[in-house]
């Protein structure tokens, strides 16, 4: 086995939005999840950002971004992550 850099674009083969979300994840509901075929044929599960329920189409082009992932109000932690959002370029 040798490490392998990911693409960090590909495009969408299906999504839901979670209108029931486990705890920490309540103040983003509903929560966008896609499949994300990457370019190199790789599939990975993946929230996506910045898109609302009427605005994703199979088949489109997306792209992964830096994003804050949730905080914990209580212990102040802020948990940052890779999401992936519309390709509009």
């Amino acid at each position: 086995m040798k490490p392998q850099e990911m693409p960090t674009t590909g495009k969408l083969i299906s999504y839901t939005f979670l209108h029931e979300v486990m705890a920490g994840f309540e103040e983003i509901t509903p929560l966008p999840i896609g499949l994300i075929e990457l370019d190199n044929g790789v599939k990975i599960i993946s929230q996506i950002a910045d898109s609302s329920e009427g605005e994703l189409v199979i088949g489109q082009r997306m792209r992964a971004v830096f994003r804050k992932i949730k905080s914990d109000g209580a212990a102040g932690l802020i948990f940052y992550g890779y999401k992936f959002v519309k390709d509009d370029v």
